[in-house]
């Protein structure tokens, strides 16, 4: 006796256009979030960079101001303060560019060879940073601020500084006296002026009365 057939279903296709339907939403929500994760990824790199270039400029700004005023020959200036007169004395000025703003320029000078002299020849013991076209530049042989021949210490084709300020501050405790800078800087990327980043900080330079 024969069997009766069984019946074989397949899929419609109705069924087939629906399955592929939804199959296509699904690729294209994943493909909308791993754009938008690619995106998120590249802004935190470039705000990460943006930090990084930042961060490293200041702390190397707040590190060599810190020794304005330092004298090898301290300890003979201090025991005899009426005769000897530090070469490094007065030596923090504030200043700028004639085409940037005020205040975005300092000079300093510290001894750096301990000998207790002013060197200007083979190392020259004058330093300073300013802002100039929007990059913050730091300071060769001696040059003054409105100078040219500074070196970019930034990469203007990365970082675009649009704000550099100093403010020197008197301090004192009892009879000790020192100075304060006040230090502010400003800075977005070049690539995108909406990723930027603001420091303000201070810092003693106790060498400096």
């Amino acid at each position: 006796m024969l069997k009766p057939l069984s019946l074989q279903l397949g899929t419609t296709l109705v069924e087939l256009m629906i399955s592929m339907a939804i199959g296509f939403a699904s690729l294209t929500a994943m493909a909308s979030l791993v754009g938008h994760g690619i995106g998120l990824n590249t802004q935190l790199l470039a705000k990460s960079r943006l930090d990084e270039e930042l961060n490293g400029i200041v702390e190397l700004l707040i590190n060599d101001i810190k020794r304005a005023g330092f004298d090898g020959n301290t300890s003979s200036i201090v025991s005899d303060p009426n005769t000897l007169v530090s070469p490094f004395a007065g030596s923090v000025v504030i200043a700028n560019h004639p085409a940037e703003s005020a205040n975005s320029c300092l000079l300093f000078a510290y001894d750096r060879n301990k000998n207790g002299l002013l060197d200007t020849v083979n190392t020259n013991e004058n330093y300073g940073y300013r802002l100039k076209d929007k990059a913050i530049e730091i300071r060769l042989d001696g040059l003054g601020c409105s100078i040219n021949g500074w070196h970019d210490l930034s990469d203007p084709q990365v970082v675009k500084v649009t704000k550099l300020e100093f403010k020197l501050h008197n301090q004192q405790s009892g009879s000790v006296k020192a100075k304060r800078i006040e230090l502010i800087v400003e800075a977005e990327l070049k690539s995108n002026s909406a990723i930027s980043k603001r420091v303000h900080t201070s810092f003693m330079i106790k060498n400096y009365g």
